[in-house]
């Protein structure tokens, strides 16, 4: 394209490359050129902004090309404005202004949004580099404009708005200095542009609201746009400027928002503009004048904008109504917000005179169809019931009733309407409103899960409030129901989509969520009456395992009432003894469930409702087990003979091994209340003894992985059905006899109470610290079997040999790869919620998939088992004779070779509760043989694991447009294994806690193994959003720990042994220049203190402090950009220099190896480090300032950033500070002619 010639030749050449890149047919060769030379022109030309001027006003040209014209005068001032002359720039400035006067079209033509945006946005960049100081004239020529027109005017607050956006809400100008300027310019003026801004409001809906009625509908629509551009920009304000300036001439701006609420017209835009002001932030002085709000007329404003009906003429209607209520929603929360800061702050502010308003429209709300509408206004009610003084309120307690009434019925479950529904698009039924919202069942669901919850949360808050209005609502519906039961006679076949069990289900969630906060309240409902209720559900009797498990789950609820009438027993307590009678029956309607029969023993749906109607009442005995030991610990012999009955002859009953399990877990669970260790050990050698022998039949089953693969079956073609497969026998008995000592190990334990466990005979002896030291009854029983699952472990990891793995038959060939939910879980893919009774969830698994699922079982079941040993044997555990020789030789068997799904259960489930649990007296002859085997097989693992990664992203396999291959997992894993693994070099060399999944030796969640049973990687789903490096900015408590935790007994023993030390150095310097924000915080916070020890003891040398300052550097180049890891890695670069400067000047050269880096700030680094020595652990903040100079040319940049033009603003003469002696801000030079900028005079 020629440089030279005509404006109008150049012009016309570029608007044929415009058309040829947008026209649809264009070849791609031909387009990219275009494209190209578009671009060089911009770059090179310097008649760039005289061609853009001449294309943006000639009206010959289609939009497209105008906007390129416009483009091409931002560009120049972009990127120019630095390098043109002063002509040049008044040329540019004095044509922009003309633009701006002409007006780029009508103000309702929305057609022309991007060009009008386009020209805003010249002016907006002029602007940012002249005003105020050198265009002392822009308020007058914004005012001559304004004057000339409503298209005008438009263009003029598109101004306001893109400067506002620039200079304080986004803050995107590149001189900080500039951007200072303009904020207080345009403070200095505020009083003046909020008076603008209203006179704009007043006078255009007064004009739209004439010509409307005049039938004038194209004037009309200019008036509406400008009132609509005025809400836009005042958005923009209110946000952050001073308050005084929101309530200026006593509120009118809040008072005309709340007048436009009701106007169809504009009630979007004023919705949008309250909540900004409403949702301000900041100091209670600032906060204080929104309660002006809480007048009763403006309270009613908004009462009745909340009311206004839908126009059902048209879908787009009915869509802009929802819209607008979501946001009054947010107009409401912002108010309820600052009430609930300010009221009981001082003495000052007082409960609003009429609140009774609020309360209403927030009902109303929650009765709205829209579910979105009700949960919104729900988490409002929230807020208001969590206030100590306002949910006292008179007016509160008189609206709890008509709240959980009106909540009750949110909480039964809606299926997502079908296309078979009929809804139409302008109706307003709940079923529309989903249809409008929600593109598929799933996305509803996840919603509706996430609100039943918060509609719960609502009578779980009143019942703190009103204990006895909500259980009285909850005592009247479940009679209703219980009645309705009894006259039900098609329930045989319900089903969970039933209405009549979707009733009993809310109806349960409700009396759980009521009852569960029972205890916390003074005002308690009446023992008698609760265990009436008990009683009543105890009678109802069902043959429907649906409703029967529904009522299990309310005796579940109702039980809490047999807890507290066993705490009034006395001789005379008729209460308490009807108590005592009812606990019996209630026991006989669990079994009962247990050997319920299906009605037709040939229907598949009806055998699997019964099998989870046998897991609820297994798991429900479980529960009631670990909350009310002591209740049932007088039952106890009851309920183990029910057990044993059961477990003499499980097939008759069809109990499955889960089940099985689940009951003895019970048992032991009351069992730890004996306090009596004799008689628990021998209870738990019963349990142990008919699976000792099982154990020790597998001895010949686990001594190869060749043989294992022969006894499970994996080396014969699969079976139809799985009925008939041969090995089927021989998997359920390993796993059978794996989760029962499983169960032992997790739920088997001494009693909390010193004294208690003094009496009983737990107590062997006392640490050097005088606690007491207890032995697990388990231990002698379990120890014996610990062989056993050690070859067990050690034949899982054999089976990754390349000779297991060609003995595998061909139906199995790929039977060791990843269960389907563990890598949803791995991913971060949300589990669609779905009701656990339901039978239509799961199909029938294949014979390939019931093999997968026994290899994760068995594999995750041994490390749980194994991890659970050490925190739950304790000393009886570590103290065994080899301990760390048979767990190397087994636990870490073939631990090069294994995958890493199979590698994270061993770090994760098993070591690292396993390390934190060991006593010290043991770390010598466990944990230190132990971590001498694992820090070098782990540091070359993840090493060449994230070489493999990088190359991966180098070569474009792995990149943001992909995410289902093998590669995108295999990145998820080794991310997620490297976090796991730090976290157990964390505890090993500082300290630190360990997940609720590993704490105690007792399971504390409702089930042992049904808990292990799930999968591996529970911890792993929301990953993705925690780790996100451009969120959350390393907290205090995280830099804090950076800077004084030391290294603790282990840690000291580990890094004293040269080899061990040199693998953890080596993991943590390369885990910092990884690529994951994540594991670089982790090695940050541990190399601190590792280094700080390792100087400290005299254990390093020349070529480890350079190999630790480098890495600190390449971390800086990899995760730099990222303010998250910046703040840890500045300040562990500030103190590997100060620990290692001294003794190793050599780091000085690796400063200078730093691209362009000058050398007199290497030298004041130095010199700030000698002069000032470190103080403890604290960073300087000069110190710190220097490095990030040092290393700014290392840090890398975000994606965004990466290829963008540099923009220069240069800064201006300082603005004269505001004189404190003027009396009126109009005596001001900043305000020449202000007078005239706000004119509306046409």
């Amino acid at each position: 394209m020629a440089q030279h010639g005509g404006t109008e030749a150049l012009a016309a050449e570029l608007a044929k490359a415009v058309d040829l890149i947008l026209h649809p047919m264009t070849p791609q060769q031909a387009r990219l050129e275009a494209y190209m030379a578009c671009e060089r022109f911009k770059e090179e030309s310097p008649m760039c902004a005289q061609v853009g001027l001449f294309l943006a006003n000639s009206v010959q040209y289609h939009q497209q090309v105008r906007h390129f014209g416009l483009q091409l005068i931002e560009y120049t001032i972009k990127f120019k404005w630095n390098c043109i002359t002063h002509e040049e720039k008044v040329f540019i400035k004095d044509n922009a202004i003309k633009m701006l006067y002409n007006g780029v079209g009508p103000a309702e033509d929305r057609s022309l949004l991007h060009l009008k945006d386009a020209l805003s946005r010249i002016i907006v960049e002029m602007i940012k580099r002249e005003w105020p100081q050198q265009w002392s004239d822009l308020l007058p020529e914004l005012s001559q404009a304004c004057n000339k027109g409503e298209a005008q005017t438009e263009l003029v607050l598109l101004v306001f708005l893109r400067l506002v956006e620039d200079v304080a809400l986004l803050q995107t100008i590149e001189s900080n200095q500039r951007r200072k300027d303009m904020y207080q310019a345009l403070n200095n003026n505020m009083t003046d542009i909020f008076e603008f801004f209203l006179r704009l409001v007043e006078q255009h809906v007064t004009a739209f609201r004439e010509t409307t009625r005049l039938g004038n509908f194209h004037q009309a629509n200019a008036h509406s746009r400008v009132v609509e551009m005025v809400l836009l920009t005042l958005s923009g304000f209110v946000e952050w400027v001073s308050i005084q300036h929101i309530m200026s001439s006593n509120g009118k701006l809040m008072h005309f928002l709340c007048i436009l609420l009701n106007d169809k017209a504009f009630q979007c835009n004023a919705a949008e503009c309250l909540a900004q002001i409403t949702n301000r932030k900041g100091q209670v002085r600032e906060r204080k004048p929104l309660l002006h709000l809480y007048t009763e007329e403006l309270l009613r404003y908004i009462f009745s904008a909340s009311q206004i009906p839908a126009d059902t003429s048209s879908a787009q209607a009915v869509e802009q109504q929802h819209n607008f209520l979501k946001k009054l929603l947010q107009v409401l929360n912002g108010m309820v917000q600052q009430l609930t800061v300010l009221w009981g702050k001082d003495d000052t502010t007082q409960r609003p005179a009429h609140l009774e308003i609020m309360f209403e429209c927030l009902l109303l709300l929650v009765q709205h169809p829209s579910i979105t509408v009700a949960h919104g206004a729900t988490l409002i009610w929230q807020l208001l019931l969590k206030h100590d003084l306002c949910s006292k309120d008179y007016a509160m307690i008189a609206y709890i009733p008509k709240l959980i009434h009106t909540i009750a019925p949110r909480i039964v479950k809606m299926p997502y309407p079908t296309s078979s529904t009929h809804c139409s698009a302008t109706s307003v039924t709940t079923e529309s409103y989903i249809r409008m919202e929600y593109d598929s069942e799933e996305e509803f669901a996840v919603y509706f899960f996430r609100c039943r919850t918060d509609f719960l949360e609502i009578f779980r808050q009143a019942t703190l409030v009103q204990p006895l209005v909500t259980y009285g609502y909850c005592e009247q519906w479940l009679q209703q129901r219980l009645r309705n039961a009894l006259t039900e006679t098609g329930n045989v076949t319900c089903s969970v989509l039933d209405p009549i069990y979707l009733e009993w289900d809310a109806l349960v969630c409700v009396i759980d969520g009521v009852l569960s906060r029972i205890l916390l309240v003074a005002e308690r409902p009446s023992v008698p009456s609760g265990l009436r209720l008990l009683e009543e559900c105890l009678k109802l009797e069902t043959t429907n395992p649906l409703i029967y498990s529904i009522l299990l789950s309310c005796i579940s609820a109702l039980f809490v009432f047999l807890s507290m009438s066993s705490c009034q027993i006395t001789p005379n307590n008729c209460v308490a003894m009807s108590g005592v009678t009812l606990l019996p029956r209630v026991l006989d309607k669990i079994f009962r469930a247990l050997v319920l029969k299906p009605s037709n023993q040939l229907e598949k749906v009806q055998i699997k409702s019964v099998k989870n109607l046998q897991r609820h009442a297994a798991s429900l005995l479980v529960k009631l087990a670990h909350k009310y030991p002591l209740l049932l610990l007088p039952v106890f012999d009851q309920i183990n003979t029910n057990v044993e009955c059961l477990l003499k002859e499980p097939n008759q009953h069809n109990l499955c091994r889960l089940v099985r399990t689940m009951l003895q877990e019970a048992l032991i669970l009351i069992s730890n209340h004996f306090c009596d260790f004799n008689r628990q050990t021998a209870f738990v050698e019963h349990i142990v003894q008919e699976k000792r022998s099982e154990w020790l039949a597998f001895g010949e089953a686990f001594k190869t992985a060749l043989d294992f693969q022969r006894f499970v079956g994996l080396d014969k073609p699969p079976v139809y059905p799985i009925e008939n497969d041969p090995s089927l026998t021989n998997r359920s008995r390993i796993l059978d006899a794996l989760h029962v000592v499983l169960g032992v190990v997790k739920r088997c334990t001494w009693p909390d109470d010193p004294d208690r466990a003094q009496r009983g005979g737990f107590v062997i002896g006392c640490t050097d610290l005088g606690n007491p030291i207890c032995r697990n009854p388990a231990t002698k029983h379990v120890v014996p079997l610990l062989s056993h699952l050690l070859s067990l472990m050690r034949v899982l990891n054999e089976l990754f040999r390349p000779e297991a793995l060609a003995a595998l038959s061909e139906g199995y060939r790929n039977i060791h790869g990843m269960l389907e939910h563990e890598k949803k879980l791995l991913m971060g893919v949300c589990a669609i919620p779905a009701d656990p009774l339901d039978t239509t969830i799961k199909s029938d698994p294949t014979p390939f998939e019931k093999m997968q699922t026994f290899m994760a079982m068995v594999t995750e079941g041994c490390y749980h088992l194994m991890g659970s040993a050490g925190p739950s044997l304790g000393r009886d555990l570590y103290q065994l004779v080899g301990l760390a020789d048979v767990i190397i030789s087994n636990v870490f068997s073939c631990i090069d070779i294994i995958p890493d799904y199979r590698l994270r259960p061993i770090i994760r489930v098993f070591f690292k509760p396993f390390v934190y649990s060991c006593p010290p007296c043991f770390y010598d002859s466990v944990l230190v043989p132990l971590f001498a085997h694992i820090t070098p097989l782990m540091c070359e693992r993840l090493t060449r694991r994230w070489v493999y990664i990088s190359s991966l992203y180098e070569s474009g396999q792995l990149n943001g447009e992909v995410n289902d291959t093998q590669e995108v997992l295999e990145d998820q894993l080794n991310r997620t294994l490297t976090r796991e693994y730090l976290d157990v070099l964390k505890i090993a060399l500082v300290g630190g806690q360990i997940g609720a999944d590993h704490v105690g030796g007792v399971d504390r969640s409702g089930s042992g193994v049904a808990h292990v049973v799930g999968g591996v990687g529970n911890d792993v789903a929301m990953e993705n959003e925690e780790h996100s490096m451009d969120s959350v900015p390393q907290s205090r408590a995280s830099q804090s720990a950076l800077l004084s935790d030391i290294i603790s007994d282990l840690g000291g023993k580990l890094l004293r042994n040269t080899m061990m030390s040199n693998y953890i150095l080596m993991t943590l310097l390369n885990a910092i220049a990884w690529n994951d924000g994540m594991c670089s915080m982790k090695a940050v916070n541990i190399a601190a203190p590792v280094m700080r020890f390792l100087a400290a003891e005299q254990l390093m040398d020349e070529n480890k402090a350079v190999s630790a300052f480098t890495a600190v550097l390449q971390g800086m180049q990899v995760h730099g950009q990222h303010d998250a890891n910046q703040s840890g890695l500045v300040t562990l670069g500030v103190q590997f220099y100060e620990l290692l400067r001294p003794k190793f000047p050599i780091l000085t050269e690796v400063l200078q190896h730093i691209p362009s880096v000058n050398a007199a700030d290497i030298q004041k680094f130095d010199e700030k480090i000698s002069v000032a020595p470190v103080k403890g652990n604290k960073v300087d903040r000069a110190k710190k300032d220097i490095f990030k100079k040092l290393t700014a040319q290392l840090v890398g940049r975000s994606v965004n950033q990466l290829f963008r033009h540099e923009i220069q603003i240069a800064n201006l003469p300082p603005m004269q500070p505001k004189t404190k002696t003027a009396a009126d801000i109009m005596d001001s030079n900043q305000n020449a002619d202000l007078s005239k900028l706000f004119s509306t005079k046409k």
